[in-house]
């Protein structure tokens, strides 16, 4: 499983990597449409936006596997270590269950967006909106995860630790 978990991460960040490189292409593009040729592209600001939307919904489950989320971790070091292993784990059950309403939320938005078209590309809002339950998803396996580990190991996940869970 942990070969699948850094499988699936590297992906994660690969496309984030590679919508990271396509937003600086497009924005590049706009630029020089604008000025160079003074030309404004009517579409480059709405997929700027979109790629921009992938790249933080992947980004989220994407740092939840890296540790990159910032964290309130004063209580947990105040508590004795059973309770503090305890409060641990309630968090990444917490983050799951985010996970689990980003998947819910997700599939009701991409309903809705079967029946919208976005404005300057024309695309069905289905694609920009299919992120969000994918992504939580992902989120909700690598929380899930996270929690079994910690259940199993008997101790708490540390941010200072780098790599995967």
């Amino acid at each position: 499983m942990d070969k699948l978990d850094r499988l699936i991460h590297i992906i994660l960040l690969w496309a984030i990597g590679a919508l990271i490189f396509a937003m600086m292409g497009v924005t590049f593009t706009q630029v020089i449409a604008r000025y160079a040729l003074a030309n404004s592209l009517s579409w480059s600001e709405e997929l700027g936006r979109y790629i921009f939307v992938w790249i933080t919904f992947l980004g989220m489950a994407a740092a939840f596997q890296s540790k990159a989320h910032i964290a309130l971790d004063f209580l947990v070091s105040l508590l004795p270590s059973k309770p503090s292993h305890a409060l641990s784990i309630l968090n990444t059950l917490l983050v799951a269950v985010v996970g689990l309403a980003l998947v819910v939320g997700g599939i009701s938005l991409m309903k809705f967006g079967m029946n919208q078209r976005s404005a300057a590309l024309g695309i069905p809002m289905y694609y920009v909106y299919v992120v969000i339950p994918f992504s939580g998803a992902m989120l909700f396996y690598f929380a899930l995860r996270a929690s079994w580990k910690q259940i199993i190991s008997g101790r708490q996940m540390t941010f200072d630790e780098k790599g995967a869970l």
